[in-house]
């Protein structure tokens, strides 16, 4: 029979990096325990994590959590730790760019890393992830942590947006207007097509570096415009003046919408240099108001003037008055010298009564030889003494046609706004009345007409 020794076995002994390992959980519990008996144990809360997690060391993994290997398309962590390196899982022309990160981040050049790159599928697509990267002790060993998580969908819509920018640019670069794209915050100009380039004389490039402020010749208009777009998002037919960067000034018709570009809330303007139009409706508009000879309004522009003063005095309960001139024996000056010097008479007898009178007050040609003058907030025996000074400046210099000084009067009839007057015809009307008086009295005078109540008593 065998004879049993009397020997205690000896248990053989476990290897160093076992007992290590224990001994670090022991010391990770021991510590959660003193701070706290209802922490977690740390591995269980990084194995569940949402964010993959992985630990390497020249690539070699050390840890890996479940979410990492999701990530890339494997089953299980362990799938990921049987790699003999991480080179499957990163494309080869990213390779040497980790390779590098790694050595910087080791030697303590680099701290950590933050940013976004291109990883390889289990099934051999790519995939968009943001990572972090940051030195950690493990095991008494600089190694690199890396956490990562999906971001190919967000990566997808980018690349989808830049592709639809990519479009808008191509339409708004052939687009036979100008167009800027600028920031809704600051201004700042995000996109210009070649016709801004050519209107604003400027090259793209220096366009991209300006704010859209500077293409307005008031700043306030580019708040307005700003302020608009808060509120509606989308705006037309707007006239604003702006400037080129040679300071030649224009009148640009704007139409704008709200848009997002590059990630952010912008403005994209079209607009239009409308100066030549302006200045054809502003010519159209003289010509169809004022007088060819004298440069006052006309009778009909004058007529609207008028009523426009007419409906402010009652609104308003004021004073208006209006004066009717009549140029004294001016047939036998046209009969005499002619018409040209006719003309010349009439024209000196407007530059005088211009001089005469306040800006506020309006005078229009509304015959041959009569003239008519608005007077608002004027009450009669004021616009008297306006009168007589004017009748006075008339007669005191004789008016020079070639060399010949040619004495000319007025007569001059004035009438008040009543509670009587329908229209400016009926106060006019009035007025024509009293110079009627004045011419029958002797010319070269002012006559007022009869006033039976004021504008304030009406109604």
């Amino acid at each position: 029979m065998p004879v049993k020794s009397d020997k205690v076995k000896t248990p053989e002994p476990q290897p160093r990096r076992v007992k290590r390992r224990k001994a670090d959980r022991r010391d990770r519990q021991a510590s959660a325990t003193k701070a706290d008996g209802a922490v977690p144990d740390f591995y269980a809360l990084v194995d569940d994590a949402v964010q993959g997690v992985i630990i390497h060391r020249n690539f070699k993994p050390l840890y890996v959590n479940k979410a990492f290997a999701r990530l890339f398309g494997y089953d299980a962590a362990r799938d990921i730790m049987a790699m003999p390196l991480l080179r499957g899982l990163v494309p080869e022309d990213i390779w040497p760019r980790m390779e590098t990160e790694y050595d910087e981040m080791i030697r303590g050049s680099k701290q950590s890393y933050i940013g976004r790159t291109r990883g390889i599928h289990k099934d051999g697509h790519e995939i968009w992830v943001a990572v972090t990267m940051r030195v950690v002790d493990w095991q008494n060993t600089p190694a690199i942590m890396l956490t990562a998580y999906d971001i190919s969908k967000q990566m997808e819509i980018e690349h989808n947006l830049l592709n639809s920018e990519q479009k808008l640019r191509a339409v708004l670069e052939i687009l036979p207007y100008p167009i800027y794209i600028a920031s809704r915050g600051d201004g700042q100009i995000l996109f210009v097509n070649r016709k801004s380039c050519l209107l604003f004389q400027q090259s793209a490039g220096q366009f991209l570096k300006m704010k859209s402020s500077q293409i307005f010749v008031n700043t306030a208009d580019r708040d307005n415009l700003n302020n608009l777009m808060e509120n509606v998002s989308d705006i037309r037919d707007i006239e604003v003046p702006m400037k080129t960067m040679q300071g030649r000034e224009f009148t640009a018709e704007i139409a704008a919408i709200a848009l997002e570009y590059s990630g952010v809330q912008a403005d994209l303007v079209a607009l239009n240099d409308i100066s030549q139009r302006k200045e054809m409706e502003a010519e159209l508009f003289r010509q169809a108001s004022t007088d060819a000879l004298t440069g006052i309004s006309n009778r009909g522009y004058f007529q609207n003037l008028a009523e426009q003063e007419v409906r402010r005095a009652r609104r308003f309960a004021r004073d208006m008055t209006v004066m009717m001139i009549d140029i004294d024996h001016f047939k036998p000056i046209n009969d005499t010298y002619g018409h040209a010097a006719g003309d010349q008479v009439i024209q000196a007898v407007v530059k005088r009564s211009l001089e005469s009178l306040r800006q506020s007050d309006s005078i229009g040609r509304v015959g041959g030889e009569e003239f008519a003058v608005v007077l608002p907030e004027t009450p009669i025996a004021a616009a008297y003494d306006v009168a007589d000074r004017l009748r006075q400046h008339i007669q005191d210099k004789p008016i020079m046609v070639g060399t010949t000084g040619l004495k000319c009067t007025v007569s001059i009839g004035v009438a008040q706004l009543s509670a009587q007057d329908g229209t400016v015809d009926d106060v006019m009307k009035r007025a024509d009345a009293a110079l009627y008086v004045a011419k029958k009295n002797g010319r070269n005078r002012v006559e007022m007409a009869a006033h039976p109540k004021r504008v304030g008593e009406i109604g």
